[in-house]
């Protein structure tokens, strides 16, 4: 027992925390922007899908398909180590960032597919008798609608995506569970570092669950009117 103190005191002192630190920010910066890399491409995806737009609603499927059936790991290793054979070479950040965006966008395709249809068919159809086009319709009345739906599944998915760039370190990306590795290399306290990561890592997403939750219970409060009222 006093040898596990011992351990979790070195950890955490000297410039380990500093090293955690530096790599818990790269772990926020990079889910987030992957979240944002999700949110375009998903909210596409989800959209030619729903509205069945030629050959791009095929190709919506197809993608959803595909990427939900390959490990994430697959996905960050050929964006990092086989797009340099077709001549494009990313940096870890970049390449953990387009890898993670793109396979959380095959989910988030589905949060948004299930806001859009969540939409009644009256909303449309009183925009486009207001003279709205059916992109304006889709902009102005059928998308804001739909994203309040999604906004709580949203933060369920970046949620996944904080626990899913504990990989990127595959990528030379020294976030934090590459910076928790570099520390047991020189500790060899194994057991103490992971424990420290486990306890920082259920931290940060239990925050994130309690801030969906309560963006839930607010929609759930809000969402009769809304959902009642015709433009």
């Amino acid at each position: 027992m006093s040898d596990l103190l011992t351990g979790f005191r070195t950890i955490l002192s000297g410039d380990y925390p500093q090293l955690l630190l530096s790599g818990l920010g790269l772990t926020l910066a990079v889910s987030l922007c992957a979240l944002l890399v999700s949110v375009v491409v998903g909210t596409v995806l989800g959209v030619v899908r729903v509205f069945r737009v030629p050959v791009l609603g095929l190709v919506g499927n197809g993608y959803v398909e595909v990427v939900r059936g390959i490990p994430l790991i697959v996905l960050l290793s050929v964006v990092y180590y086989g797009l340099p054979a077709l001549g494009v070479t990313l940096d870890g950040f970049p390449a953990a960032v387009l890898a993670l965006g793109l396979y959380s966008a095959a989910y988030t395709s589905e949060i948004v597919r299930g806001g859009l249809t969540s939409v009644p068919s009256g909303q449309t159809e009183a925009a486009r008798s207001l003279g709205l086009s059916r992109v304006q319709a889709l902009r102005f009345v059928v998308l804001p609608q739909a994203w309040r739906v999604a906004l709580p599944a949203l933060g369920n998915e970046f949620v996944s995506l904080i626990l899913g760039s504990s990989l990127a370190s595959a990528v030379t990306l020294q976030e934090l569970f590459a910076q928790g590795k570099n520390i047991t290399s020189v500790t060899y306290r194994q057991f103490e570092v992971y424990a420290v990561l486990a306890v920082v890592y259920f931290l940060l997403t239990f925050t994130l669950t309690r801030v969906v939750r309560a963006l839930e219970r607010r929609q759930s409060r809000g969402q009769v009117l809304p959902d009642r009222r015709v433009i």
